[in-house]
């Protein structure tokens, strides 16, 4: 039997060795395998022979990227993008691959580290930068320009243009987006600057009803750069000029027409046309669409609040699209302090980014949209709660909150909404919109017992420290009052049992009627012509309204009668008497379908209390008008009278509860003639088709337009 080797191979017959000796191996000379070897006889050297043992395969790997070579393609992409590279003297083209050093690997079966609970959207992941200039900033967070440590002495190739100055190209883009328009007959806009002495009655206004709603200008510093601005014109930046402009725009679309006349010694439609075409002229100059001034981004800010009763919803919806995008090449999204800003300008941009948060998520919820989801990744805190006087550019550091109700109060209460609808769990991150609170995921005792908390924050925080004497103070209990009442209607919906078999529970409709008629009661009251809040109607929208005037309207059509039934009339003869549309031929689609839907709702009341024996209830004027306008042509072909001809020369806007209110407007009601044919669904639709409110709220959106984007 042949004998095995150590290595377990079989020996050749002629008895040499299958493998050389481990000299011969080492020494990596041919061995003749005799035992012992030829030459290791004649070096004298212990002859031993070992098996080899052969290495174990390793996994073919394609060829790396070596160190040398990545960053000579970086230096190719910085190059391509206009920074200077310096070539290296010790550089060896040579040498290339031969220094470069193992990559790390992962493991397939590793999984990534979970971020910190203090850093959720891996904001300081790529090391970013915020880059300032001359009141400029521009904000990196790609790895390209931020994971590498380049230097303060780098320059981004639009850090050299991040001063307010902006070239031809700015412009040009810019008119791309606001075009001129064809009414535009001036092209020097410091001969639209007003008087010395109008211009402390806009300050005064400004002040009193703009400010308290729109807390992105610090007053304090604003008017000396102002006042400074218009003695030396030749030191005027554009982006000043832009929101100077933006200030005067804002402030006369808070004026009635009667107080414009009286300034300005001219009709409001003309003086707000000047000042909103000359804002546009402005932040085209201040070249706004490729900017990286917050200044000229508070400018646009205010032009967008400024323009809200002219512009559509869509349109103010794409106009914020921009803001959010060029709040967040400012950084603004990122809070202050852990970029290494001063105290001052940390709050300033807080307040500026929450404004634009709000503006988004409110036009957004209107157009029944998500907002973006820019606003999702950010950890800007919010405002601190202190007035203007507490704060100034010197400050080392942030000022003491104070307890109680200040100037910003009402961004506060926004964003204390934005975050407590952000507790709602949503399939979609960032989806903050008053519908998550009618989620089905949730249950009702556990919506119940989140906005109840909400309440209790709400009191501590606001409620408890409003004085009524004080007409901010007011205006901000009838908005944290009323936003608790939308979160428990939403969260009460009918509209979530649509096409379900469950039967909306008693209580749950009582929960909506109560607040819904809250929300009537706080809308009438606000309606009053009061001057506690004539001064803050032009914040105040009516999406909510008509929303609620709907829901109200479903429970009366299921109470018929009973004393709430006759409260809620006299609420929506109140509210029809400020919106004299629902009365007009040539009206929308939404006052059209509440004046339909009201004649049916009114006529099965009548024939309930006549059913139930009941004295049949007389008809309130408004319902007779509505009746008047919905009269079939055969009823009065020829009609030249108001429709009111036969209840008495009633004005308009003079309907109420209790017969005529003071009169607003002046003029009757016009020819009505027929409602043009709308087809509306029957109120029960709305019960058994979810489909229909999509279509109502859709409605809305279109008809109400622009003036509910700052609404509560």
């Amino acid at each position: 039997m042949p004998r095995s080797s150590v290595a377990g191979q079989q020996e050749p017959d002629d008895g040499l060795k299958g493998y050389s000796c481990l000299t011969c191996r080492k020494r990596k000379v041919r061995c003749d395998r005799r035992t012992p070897c030829t030459n290791c006889v004649k070096t004298e050297k212990e002859c031993s022979f070992v098996a080899p043992v052969r290495g174990k395969r390793t996994r073919a790997k394609p060829p790396r990227e070596g160190l040398h070579a990545k960053l000579k393609r970086y230096e190719e992409l910085l190059k391509s993008y206009g920074a200077k590279i310096e070539p290296s003297e010790d550089f060896n083209e040579s040498d290339v691959e031969m220094v470069s050093q193992p990559d790390v690997e992962m493991d397939e079966d590793t999984e990534p580290q979970p971020k910190s609970q203090s850093d959720p959207f891996g904001l300081k992941e790529t090391n970013p930068r915020l880059i300032t200039k001359e009141g400029s900033s521009r904000y990196f967070d790609s790895a390209l320009w931020s994971i590498y440590n380049l230097g303060d002495e780098f320059q981004h190739p639009e850090f050299e243009t991040l001063s307010d100055a902006t070239d031809e190209s700015n412009v040009h883009e810019s008119q791309l987006f606001f075009e001129p328009e064809h009414n535009s007959k001036f092209g020097n806009l410091a001969s639209l600057h007003p008087s010395v002495q109008i211009l402390a009655k806009l300050k005064e206004i400004y002040a009193d009803r703009v400010d308290p709603m729109m807390k992105i200008l610090h007053l304090p510093t604003f008017w000396p750069s102002l006042t400074n601005a218009l003695q030396h014109p030749e030191s005027l930046s554009r982006s000043l000029e832009a929101v100077i402009f933006a200030f005067y725009l804002t402030t006369v679309g808070t004026l009635e027409a009667a107080e414009c006349q009286n300034i300005f010694g001219a009709e409001k439609s003309a003086i707000y046309s000047r000042y909103r075409i000359a804002t546009r002229k402005a932040l085209v100059n201040a070249g706004f669409l490729s900017t990286s001034s917050p200044t000229t981004l508070r400018a646009y800010a205010m032009f967008m609040m400024g323009v809200r009763n002219s512009y559509r919803s869509d349109t103010l919806h794409v106009l914020s699209g921009v803001a959010i995008r060029l709040a967040r090449k400012m950084g603004l999204h990122r809070d202050g302090t852990s970029l290494g800003l001063p105290p001052f300008e940390t709050e300033m941009r807080r307040r500026l980014w929450w404004h634009l948060v709000h503006m988004d998520y409110r036009v957004a919820d209107l157009l029944g949209t998500r907002p973006s989801m820019d606003l999702s990744y950010g950890d800007t805190k919010t405002p601190l709660n202190v007035d203007d006087e507490d704060m100034h550019p010197d400050m080392v550091d942030l000022p003491p909150e104070r307890n109680g109700i200040t100037s910003v109060v009402v961004c506060l209460i926004r964003c204390d909404i934005i975050e407590s609808l952000r507790k709602f769990p949503t399939l979609f991150p960032g989806d903050v919109r008053w519908d998550v609170l009618a989620s089905p995921d949730i249950t009702p005792a556990r919506k119940d017992n989140l906005i109840s908390q909400i309440e209790d924050s709400m009191e501590r925080k606001y409620l408890r420290y409003c004085d009524p004497s004080n007409s901010l103070h007011t205006i901000v209990s009838v908005m944290i009052r009323s936003s608790v009442c939308k979160m428990k209607l939403f969260a009460h919906n009918p509209r979530q049992y649509a096409n379900s078999p469950r039967e909306v529970l008693q209580s749950e409709r009582n929960i909506v009627f109560a607040n819904a008629m809250k929300l009537l009661e706080y809308a009438t009251l606000m309606q009053k012509g009061d001057n506690v809040f004539e001064k803050y109607m032009w914040q105040i929208g009516t999406s909510y309204l008509w929303n609620t005037m709907l829901y109200v309207l479903i429970e009366i059509r299921h109470r018929k009668t009973g004393p709430e039934v006759d409260r809620a009339w006299q609420l929506i003869g109140v509210v029809y008497s400020q919106y004299p549309q629902v009365f007009e031929e040539a009206t929308g689609a939404v006052y059209a379908a509440l004046g339909k839907w009201t004649l049916e709702v009114w006529n099965d009341h009548v024939a309930a209390s006549r059913a139930e024996g009941l004295p049949e209830p007389s008809a309130p004027i408004y319902i007779t008008a509505i009746r008047r306008c919905r009269a079939p042509p055969a009823s009065s072909p020829l009609r030249t009278r108001d429709p009111l001809a036969d209840s008495g020369s009633v004005a308009r806007n003079s309907f109420g509860p209790n017969g005529p209110q003071p009169q607003r407007h002046e003029g009757d009601f016009p020819d009505s003639g027929n409602f043009e044919a709308y087809d509306f669904p029957n109120l029960l639709s709305f019960e058994m088709d979810p489909n229909e409110w999509i279509q109502w709220e859709r409605l809305v959106a279109e008809e109400v337009g622009v003036a509910q984007v700052g609404s509560m």
